[in-house]
C-alpha cells in the first residue's frame, strides 16, 4: 500500500510539474526579448551617435525627405542655405560628410527602378545635399565625403509615422578638428 501511495505521488508530481503556466511564462519572454531588441537598438544609436559626433560637428537641424524621395523641396532647401552659410562663415576651410539616412520600410515596387534599396535611397540623398551645396552654394572640397547608413542608426523609432518621419534625413558633419 506504501509503494501504490509513494507511486501515486510521484505520479500527481509529475503531472503537475508537466503542466506548467505556460502562456504566462511565454508572454513575459516575448515581452523581455521585445525589450532586449528595443535595447540592443538604443545601444547601437548611441554608438553611432559616440562616433559620429566623436569626428566633427553636426549641422543642426538635418534636412528631412519625405518616404521615397530624394528629391529636395523648398524647406529642405531652405536648410541648406542655412547651413551653407554656416560652413562658409564659421568652417570655411573644414572637411565635411554628407551622411544619408532612410527610415525601415522597404522600397515599394513603384519605386525599385528608381532605389533599388534603401542604401540606394540614402545615397542619393546625400547626393543631393552634396549636389546643391556645390551648385547654389559653390561649396565643394577635395575631401567630401559621401556616406550612406540606409536605415542603420535610427534617430525615431521606425514603429510610428513620427519617428519614420526622423529617419528620413541628411546630416551634414564637419571636420573641425574637435
Amino acid at each position: 500500500m506504501r509503494t501504490l501511495a509513494l507511486s501515486f505521488l510521484a505520479l500527481v508530481l509529475l503531472a503537475g510539474c508537466q503542466q506548467s503556466p505556460a502562456p504566462a511564462l511565454q508572454s513575459r519572454v516575448d515581452s523581455l526579448e521585445s525589450a532586449n531588441q528595443r535595447l540592443e537598438r538604443q545601444a547601437q544609436a548611441l554608438r553611432d551617435s559616440l562616433r559620429a559626433s566623436s569626428s566633427g560637428t553636426s549641422l543642426d537641424p538635418a534636412v528631412f525627405f519625405p518616404s521615397g524621395s530624394a528629391w529636395l523641396f523648398d524647406s529642405a532647401k531652405e536648410r541648406l542655405d542655412r547651413h551653407a552659410q554656416t560652413i562658409q562663415e564659421q568652417y570655411p576651410n573644414a572637411e565635411f560628410r554628407i551622411r544619408g539616412y532612410t527610415d525601415s520600410v522597404p522600397i515599394g515596387p513603384t519605386l525599385q527602378d528608381t532605389y533599388p534599396s534603401n542604401w540606394y535611397l540614402s545615397a542619393q540623398r546625400a547626393a543631393a545635399v552634396a549636389h546643391y551645396l556645390d551648385t547654389e552654394h559653390g561649396i565643394r572640397t577635395e575631401g567630401l565625403e559621401i556616406e550612406a547608413f540606409g536605415p542603420r542608426s535610427p534617430t525615431g523609432p521606425n514603429e510610428t509615422p513620427e519617428g519614420r518621419r526622423e529617419n528620413r534625413r541628411v546630416e551634414i558633419v564637419v571636420e573641425d578638428g574637435s
